[in-house]
């Protein structure tokens, strides 16, 4: 009795598992057709729904920030010595351009050991890290530091002038 109890049992599992193989084919093929009317449902852009003062202000901001970004990382970069070329970040405006909304430039920070090049040297990446207007927080800071180690290094010279 208990071989054929087996057996029914699983001629019940197969036949159970046939009907879920038909319910999932049968959900395939459902996902199949959405898929498909989805492919073939089109937005139309013709009817404009946008303000069109809107859309050439946007642009037209998109296109300063870009301007502006670019001729700020370009002074850095004209007056000091880099390790990198410029980076930018971009972004993507409503016209499909991709726009600079920010960027930086590494400078070569090393000092030399001669103190007159080491001088020169922070000199310019002081006036290379804080010419542009609207600095940033690194371009204020870098300037500083140039600004500190250029006092360290002529304070370092004046205490050796004195002990002598």
């Amino acid at each position: 009795m208990e071989l054929g109890n087996n057996y029914l049992s699983a001629s019940t599992i197969y036949s159970q598992l046939a009907q879920k193989k038909s319910e999932l084919a049968s959900i395939d093929k459902k996902e199949a057709q959405k898929s498909a009317f989805e492919k073939k449902d089109e937005v139309v852009l013709s009817e404009k729904n946008y303000d069109e003062s809107d859309y050439s202000r946007v642009i037209e901001k998109f296109k300063s920030k870009d301007s502006e970004i670019r001729n700020h990382e370009q002074t850095h970069a004209s007056l000091g010595t880099t390790t990198t070329p410029i980076n930018y970040n971009y972004q993507m405006a409503p016209d499909g351009k991709l726009y600079a909304t920010g960027g930086y430039v590494k400078f070569d920070v090393s000092i030399p050991k001669d103190e007159k090049e080491a001088l020169v040297k922070l000199d310019e990446l002081e006036k290379a890290s804080g010419s542009p207007s609207d600095l940033s927080g690194a371009d204020i800071g870098i300037s500083q530091i140039a600004n500190l180690n250029k006092m360290l290094i002529l304070s370092l010279k004046g205490d050796e002038n004195e002990n002598r």
